[in-house]
């Protein structure tokens, strides 16, 4: 009964948008977005339902420009498959590298992968890695990705 309270007003505030061109973080953003791209009340069901609807919020909140396309594929692959992503960057090679740089719409290279390979070996090197949180791993990786050089260049997604 509490859930159906609580969908119901978030329901309004999703398909309830003055501004059609802004982003809506039930619908555009969050685990919704990501997993019924095409069918709105899907995603705002499921951003409700898995956690009231706060990652897509706090999605919205930090970044609007992340909550559709690539980028939130990006982020969600980075989240799901992130020690398997650190194995194949660290031997430049696997298929979670291979499904980074289709998502991101990369032409790989091996300037390209090593260029990762580097973004991983900083990361790790710091000296609070160990005790920081997978999410926070997750998020340190997609704002290397976001701030390398080669990305921006062999790359078609904007994350």
């Amino acid at each position: 009964m509490i859930k159906k309270l609580m969908i119901f007003p978030v329901m309004i505030l999703a398909f309830g948008s003055n501004n059609l061109n802004a982003a809506n973080p039930y619908v555009d953003c969050g685990i919704g977005a990501a997993l019924f791209p095409n069918t709105s009340w899907a995603a705002v069901t499921s951003n409700v339902i898995w956690d009231a609807g706060t990652t897509a919020l706090i999605s919205a909140t930090a970044s609007e420009d992340t909550c559709s396309g690539g980028a939130v594929e990006t982020a969600q692959l980075i989240h799901d498959k992130y020690e398997l992503l650190e194995t194949d960057l660290m031997m430049e090679q696997g298929k979670n590298l291979e499904a980074l740089t289709s998502i991101m719409g990369c032409e790989s290279s091996s300037t390209l992968v090593a260029s990762l390979k580097n973004d991983m070996v900083e990361n790790l090197s710091n000296s609070d890695y160990v005790n920081i949180s997978r999410i926070e791993k997750s998020i340190n990786l997609y704002e290397s990705l976001q701030s390398n050089k080669e990305v921006k260049n062999s790359c078609s997604v904007v994350i």
